[in-house]
């Protein structure tokens, strides 16, 4: 029985347009919303939730009217059997979109989900692939180093007013006020209302959500538009933001492999200082001269267990790759490439503290660094090599 005389109509027109909208580039803005639905504020997964089918999420964005978008949608949340396998999926769908200038919101989008389930998704998988991802976001953004300081942040309440001034200037450029209004007096309005967002302190909960309305109030300026350039700016620096909320905290996460993920961004981002101190923390004791957790002067790395090996194995590829972090500043070059050889040889030769394939990293770390590699996998051919170089050091030392 037909309850509604133009149902079908628009049940052929809804099936048309699908057509032609699944061989569009949908993915992204889906796999964001479904992500949005499947982890809860304080961190854990939903269970029940209301996700929706790329055509659905294109259907809801493209049509204007409430009951159309209520009528293409999915009506009730439903049981979600693994949501570790599907954030895996849509968030492997977001990682692969491609940002461009024309498509600003793909990379906001991208660091805003990224960083906020590197800290809070309950699943391992999930936080190394998202500390992966936010690597090259690293090089992107360029952030300068760690949070120091955290002081509490902006309330739900001050998130939320400054969203609301924000988005009242937007919607007077909008909706044809604009036309009385000079441009720069809109330009100036927008000025204010960022800088308000700006000097908020955000958690990573106000910075997803405040970078949530930017990206789209963003996406909906037209080029050229007054306005435009401030959120933009406003929106790279809650990415920045963001970024440095998830590398400061996620460096110490306490799942080794989406630890080594993070230590790959934070190198990403920091540059050789940061692989300094993660040398470091590999040999260093795990308790401080005061009794509490050691960690690393500047990025605050706790000593790593021997046995996480995924820490030793990333650390080793980036040295190997990239060479022993040198030109630190107020250290001496010989003294510190000295010290950061004795972390590779103390490794490679401590057979009750490292686990094997460390070991075997180390050495060919070594062989690396070095330029001798013919010395292969033997800890006491290594440790020859150390005692002749030693010896050969003194030996210049004394002629100067």
């Amino acid at each position: 029985m037909q309850t509604h005389s133009g149902l079908p109509a628009f049940r052929l027109s809804v099936f048309l347009l699908g057509g032609a909208i699944l061989g569009g580039c949908a993915g992204p803005g889906a796999a964001s919303y479904n992500l949005d639905q499947l982890l809860r504020p304080e961190g854990g997964f939903h269970y029940v939730a209301a996700l929706q089918s790329d055509f659905e999420y294109h259907v809801g964005q493209m049509v204007g009217n409430d009951w159309l978008k209520t009528a293409s949608s999915l009506e009730d949340p439903e049981p979600i059997e693994s949501p570790t396998e599907l954030t895996l999926e849509y968030l492997l769908t977001l990682a692969d979109a491609e940002s461009g200038p024309a498509s600003p919101w793909i990379a906001a989008t991208q660091v805003r989900q990224f960083a906020r389930y590197a800290l809070l998704c309950p699943s391992e998988l999930a936080r190394e692939r998202c500390f992966i991802e936010l690597a090259g976001h690293a090089e992107r953004l360029g952030i300068e180093g760690p949070i120091t300081e955290f002081p509490s942040p902006a309330t739900p309440a001050q998130v939320g007013d400054a969203l609301a001034e924000l988005v009242g200037v937007h919607r007077l450029a909008k909706e044809g006020e604009a036309a009385r209004s000079e441009p720069a007096d809109l330009s100036s309005a927008y000025a204010k209302a960022c800088e308000g967002c700006s000097e908020l302190t955000l958690d990573i909960h106000g910075g997803w959500r405040l970078l949530d309305m930017v990206t789209q109030l963003q996406s909906r300026t037209p080029p050229g538009s007054a306005g435009l350039e401030e959120l933009a700016s406003l929106s790279i620096s809650i990415q920045r933001r963001l970024l440095s909320l998830s590398l400061t905290l996620g460096v110490n996460d306490p799942a080794p492999h989406a630890r080594a993920a993070a230590w790959g961004a934070g190198h990403a981002a920091y540059g050789a200082p940061f692989l300094a101190e993660a040398l470091v923390s590999l040999v260093m004791p795990a308790r401080s001269r005061e009794g509490g957790v050691a960690r690393t002067q500047r990025f605050g790395l706790h000593a790593q267990a021997g046995g996480d090996e995924a820490l030793f194995l990333r650390t080793f590829e980036l040295v190997r790759l990239h060479g022993l972090p040198a030109d630190l500043p107020g250290a001496d070059p010989q003294a510190l490439r000295n010290s950061q050889l004795f972390v590779l040889l103390q490794v490679s030769h401590d057979f009750s503290a490292y686990g094997e394939r460390a070991r075997a990293s180390a050495m060919q770390t070594l062989g690396a660094v070095t330029g001798v590699a013919d010395l292969g996998l033997r800890k006491e051919a290594w440790e020859e090599w150390w005692a002749t170089e030693l010896a050969r050091q003194s030996g210049e030392n004394r002629k100067l």
